[in-house]
């Protein structure tokens, strides 16, 4: 007896119902094509960071945004597809409960499928963050997560579709077509940064479902009403803990008791105190440029251009006071405690030092 034999009739003695329909179904004949694709994606992680390590990482804006919303549209066509199975018609506590385990409902076994390759394509999620040298991003919950729903998927559909996987998908795929909008707008550009300020109301949508899935096992696992698979209600339970917890840490480790940087509300290039630059032109404070201190704690403010006063480069009428003094070269201003200053050119500084003022007095 071979393991998948031994699985069936495991599954068989709790009363779990199996469709032959679906094990002619795309990678559902046997676990061999999952397992394979769960093994080559843990080996990517492992492989990929090396091999990218000495490349650039790949640009890839266009197929991100085509990605992402056809993950929106997948998320969006499930959720559908599960409201049409009318699984809140005995009620939101018994919602699911009139498919059990055993189901041969065709509606609720194409909506199993289409969730599980959409588990199945997320793992491409890991893929673009290797190639993208995105390492970061690839944490134990992100793996953990990834992994686990799509070997969860395949079984759940396998073994026990039923109208618990159906209400389980619903509440996640919800929560999908928020968090792949929010990746599709991200990826469209700075232009719409300002419109992504509820990023961390995503993860906490996560949690919130994550509670109601507890919750909605741990009813249904004791109500006589809702006959679902013991073996998986309990493999659901543990692994949302599980996703609980991981997600807790990672919402306190990312949102709480973080300080707000704070905000330098001067523009860039348009400081005018502490020698910053101004357009590229330094101005001065308490007197001192570039370390040297001038007579009288008077800087002179050389001009970079010939013919070019330094009072004509970016200079603002609101900076400067008509306060004359004598200064003894015929060009430039001059500035004091970061505010330029007007200068009074006299006969020395226009002819220099060496200019005879007594000959000129006597005439």
């Amino acid at each position: 007896m071979t393991y998948l034999e031994k699985v069936d009739s495991y599954l068989d003695s709790l009363k779990v119902g199996k469709s032959a329909l679906v094990d002619s179904w795309f990678m559902m004949s046997s676990p061999t094509p999952i397992l394979s694709v769960v093994l080559g994606y843990l080996l990517v992680i492992r492989i990929g960071p090396r091999l990218m390590k000495n490349r650039p990482p790949l640009k890839m804006y266009n197929l991100l945004t085509y990605y992402n919303a056809v993950q929106v549209l997948f998320s969006v066509m499930i959720c559908f597809k599960a409201l049409n199975l009318n699984l809140f018609r005995d009620g939101i506590i018994y919602a699911g409960c009139r498919y059990p385990s055993n189901t041969q409902n065709y509606k609720l076994l194409e909506l199993g499928w289409w969730y599980f390759f959409a588990k199945f394509t997320e793992l491409l999620d890991t893929v673009f963050f290797i190639l993208r040298k995105k390492d970061k991003q690839v944490t134990f919950l992100h793996v953990y997560h990834h992994a686990t729903m799509a070997l969860y998927a395949w079984s759940y559909l396998k073994f026990a579709a039923g109208g618990q996987g159906a209400i389980l998908a619903l509440l996640n795929s919800a929560v999908h077509v928020v968090m792949y909008t929010y990746y599709f707008l991200s990826g469209l550009g700075p232009r719409f940064q300002k419109y992504l300020w509820w990023k961390k109301y995503v993860t906490t949508m996560q949690l919130v479902q994550f509670l109601i899935m507890l919750s909605y096992c741990v009813w249904t696992h004791y109500s006589p009403r809702c006959q679902y698979a013991t073996g998986f209600t309990y493999f659901i339970s543990i692994n949302v803990t599980i996703f609980l917890v991981l997600f807790l840490n990672f919402y306190s480790k990312s949102y709480k008791g973080k300080k707000k940087p704070q905000i330098d509300e001067t523009e860039p290039f348009e400081k005018t105190r502490n020698g910053v630059e101004r357009n590229g032109i330094n101005k001065v404070q308490n007197g001192i440029k570039n370390g040297v201190k001038a007579q009288n704690g008077f800087e002179k403010c050389e001009a970079k251009e010939p013919f070019m006063r330094c009072g004509d480069i970016g200079g603002d009428a609101s900076e400067t006071e008509d306060v004359a003094h004598e200064v003894n070269v015929p060009y430039g201003d001059y500035s004091k405690n970061g505010k330029m200053y007007l200068a009074r050119r006299t006969a020395k500084a226009v002819n220099g030092p060496e200019y005879d003022f007594d000959s000129k007095i006597k005439k």
